[in-house]
């Protein structure tokens, strides 16, 4: 039977904590693949130069970087838009290996698979992803209104509601868009406010 090849970014296997959102803090692996068909106005990613892995190369990886992890340790399939394949065989295996597996998606495609964690951050309105563990909202992302974007979330199948401000090209976070995301909060007590801690932490 043929092997999936799965297209990975540059240093896209990694270990390290989750500065976003409700796992905030947790440690976990990092997968990263590459290639995203949302197409959002000025990305500069390029998608072009990606590692092609076998599955069994990828878990091989995650062993070789922490030899005696937790029994229970985390895995983020990220990208990039990870829902663009297949991930029912990565996440069988896995959790097959006693990893906990989340998928962080924009909702553009649907996602049934059995993930101990669903995070969906929309990048317009629109998405078809209406359920989750938490959706993630991102003040000024591609221009969308966080107005409407809340209208749709809080019409989805949510556990946890955050808004996030947008961060700035040298990595810091935008004073403007935080003071947006305060005051939309104001006016919701169940939504809570999420920052990319990770980057305050100086990890990846």
């Amino acid at each position: 039977m043929k092997k999936e090849i799965y297209s990975i970014a540059p240093n896209g296997i990694f270990w390290s904590i989750q500065g976003e959102g409700h796992l905030r803090g947790v440690q976990m692996f990092f997968i990263r693949f590459s290639g995203c068909s949302v197409g959002c106005p000025g990305c500069d990613t390029d998608y072009s130069v990606a590692e092609k892995l076998k599955l069994d190369e990828i878990l091989a990886r995650l062993e070789r970087m922490l030899p005696d992890r937790p029994r229970e340790c985390w895995v983020w399939l990220t990208g990039g838009e990870p829902a663009d394949r297949d991930l029912t065989p990565v996440i069988l295996r896995l959790k097959r290996a006693g990893y906990s597996v989340a998928i962080a998606t924009s909702g553009v495609h649907r996602i049934s698979d059995p993930v101990d964690w669903l995070s969906v951050s929309p990048h317009s309105t629109g998405f078809v992803q209406k359920f989750g563990h938490e959706i993630k909202i991102i003040d000024s992302l591609n221009g969308a209104d966080l107005e409407e974007l809340s209208r749709e979330a809080d019409q989805a199948d949510f556990f946890f509601r955050y808004v996030q401000p947008v961060t700035l090209p040298d990595g810091s976070e935008c004073p403007e868009s935080l003071s947006r995301c305060m005051e939309f909060l104001k006016e919701r007590p169940d939504w809570a406010l999420s920052r990319q801690d990770h980057r305050v932490w100086g990890v990846a």
